[in-house]
């Protein structure tokens, strides 16, 4: 009853928590769900509204092959676009994959043999993490990703119990469509490729793969096929070679790679201040999860009493601790990607704690406390967003709406005109049939070294809407080089202020709403001729 009481607290605020393209992901959301609709519709991934960026041209080989998740968020995006803008459509898929994550995790747990109302409670333990409650209502694939990661520990924990009990002997067919499988799973999100592929080698080990050669070349064999099959497409779709995007300049998906703590291993300051990093960000997004990680290991030091495993728990164990590698060394400490392991955490945790230690009646007790606990706080954390989100979403709508206004009153008829704005207004104008969207990719992906004036004249950008923090900084790559042009170059002719977007604020806090020193400014301008 808890869990559905929070989850319909959080349901209500689904399409305005946190702000569509907001600060959180910096316009991944509209960019993500154009990427995999133009997959379906030219076989490779692209963002059609980045004019003048790379990412027009393609995502390249590495981010651009994106079946299943094409399949699952893509197609209802081609088939709904006319009703509802592309990040309502992606966060509706994302809420609906939620219940589907918290479902497989129960089912993993109730297969373990875990109590019941210890199950619950673990699914409890992640639907009011703040992590949950904004990966829930993202029009992204972290979700997803955490789903694919269950999936696969679920399904080789059975194969390994089985193993192990003489039951089933994999075969170099078995090995083979692995590889396959595995490979195309990767397609679901590129944060699996890592992930899978660490777990994919602990699978090997455990089941004895690495001492027969024609075990690990069907594998290697099944991930081949699957590679040489994406990269037939991407060619046959006639889309530009290249491993990230045909960009100038090194761009973010390489420098988030470089910036891997994989990279520097034997660096102590480098790994100390990673962990460091993600203990911040568990305090911040899943505080009750680390507050049951030091709860399980003072029962395991204060108790030393051997845990009762079967063959499937001891996987399980196995592969949270190799992804916890993975996530430590492979993965950015960006906060949106814990969620991708976080069930998979706190499934070893329960199924290890609930088989070394047998629960006292009085332990039925303390665990429903700690869940009307844990409930009344996210139902805390779902009112206090829906303050400021409410505030937020309902600013931005009604600007929004009068620049539209602004823009129809000056635009000839049969003109659509070019519209260059920056990450809150993108999901509202590229729904717009009345202009042409220009999103400022070209910033951080270009693919020449022209001025920003000069590709602004290219594409005939005859609006630039920007939006004014409330603090005043220069809050990302794209403001700090548009402003500047835009004073220089265009005509004000639509200013408002208000609470607009959720740059540097915090949903979880109260704020003054009327206080004037919290408002954002939305500026609209009006590019001369000679700029176009």
């Amino acid at each position: 009853m808890l869990i559905v009481v929070v989850l319909i607290a959080q349901a209500r605020l689904l399409y305005i928590f946190p702000q569509p393209d907001g600060a959180r992901w910096w316009g991944d959301e509209t960019g993500q769900m154009l990427e995999l609709r133009t997959e379906l519709q030219y076989g490779y991934a692209r963002i059609p509204t980045a004019l003048g960026s790379s990412l027009a041209i393609t995502n390249g080989l590495v981010r651009g092959n994106s079946w299943l998740a094409a399949a699952l968020y893509g197609l209802p995006t081609l088939l709904f676009s006319n009703v509802a803008d592309v990040v309502t459509i992606g966060r509706t898929i994302t809420f609906a994959l939620s219940i589907i994550l918290l479902l497989l995790m129960y089912r993993m747990l109730m297969a373990s043999q875990v109590p019941r109302v210890l199950s619950l409670f673990a699914v409890l333990l992640l639907v009011t993490t703040r992590s949950f409650f904004f990966a829930s209502h993202a029009a992204r694939l972290d979700v997803v990703a955490a789903i694919g990661l269950l999936a696969f520990v679920w399904y080789l924990s059975k194969h390994y119990d089985a193993l192990r009990q003489m039951l089933w002997r994999p075969t170099a067919f078995w090995y083979f469509g692995y590889g396959a499988a595995a490979m195309l799973f990767v397609s679901l999100s590129i944060h699996l490729l890592t992930l899978l592929g660490l777990l994919s080698l602990y699978m090997l080990r455990q089941f004895g793969a690495f001492r027969k050669l024609s075990s690990i070349a069907s594998a290697v064999g099944g991930v081949v096929m699957m590679i040489g099959l994406f990269i037939g497409i991407y060619a046959i779709s006639g889309a530009s070679f290249s491993l990230y995007s045909p960009s100038s300049v090194p761009n973010q998906f390489q420098s988030v790679a470089a910036e891997l703590p994989i990279l520097r291993p034997f660096s102590r300051s480098v790994q100390v201040a990673n962990i460091l990093e993600r203990l911040h960000g568990l305090w911040l997004e899943a505080p009750a999860f680390l507050i049951l990680v030091c709860f399980a290991i003072g029962l395991i030091i204060a108790k030393r009493s051997p845990a009762l495993r079967s063959n499937r728990d001891g996987w399980v164990s196995g592969a949270a601790i190799v992804i916890a590698i993975a996530w430590l060394l492979f993965q950015s400490p960006a906060l949106y990607y814990y969620v991708q392991v976080l069930p998979l955490f706190i499934i070893a945790i329960v199924v290890g704690l609930s088989r070394r230690f047998a629960l006292p009646p009085i332990a039925y007790i303390a665990i429903g406390a700690i869940s009307v606990a844990l409930s009344y706080l996210g139902i805390v954390d779902t009112t206090r967003a829906e303050r400021v989100s409410f505030a937020i979403a309902s600013g931005n709508y009604v600007a929004l709406e009068q620049v539209l206004d602004t823009i129809r009153i000056a635009t000839r008829p049969n003109e659509r005109p070019v519209v260059l704005a920056q990450n809150p207004a993108i999901a509202t104008l590229e729904h717009e049939k009345g202009i042409r969207l220009m999103t400022a990719h070209f910033i951080s992906f270009p693919i020449s070294n022209q001025s920003v004036a000069n590709v602004l004249q290219k594409h005939h950008v005859q609006y630039l809407l920007l939006y004014a923090s409330h603090d005043g900084s220069s809050y990302s790559a794209d403001y700090h080089a548009l402003r500047p042009i835009a004073d220089s170059l265009g005509t004000i002719i639509f200013r408002l202020p208000g609470m607009l977007f959720d740059v540097h604020r915090d949903y979880f806090t109260s704020y003054a709403l009327n206080d004037d020193v919290s408002m954002d400014t939305l500026i609209l301008y009006k590019l001369p001729t000679f700029a176009r």
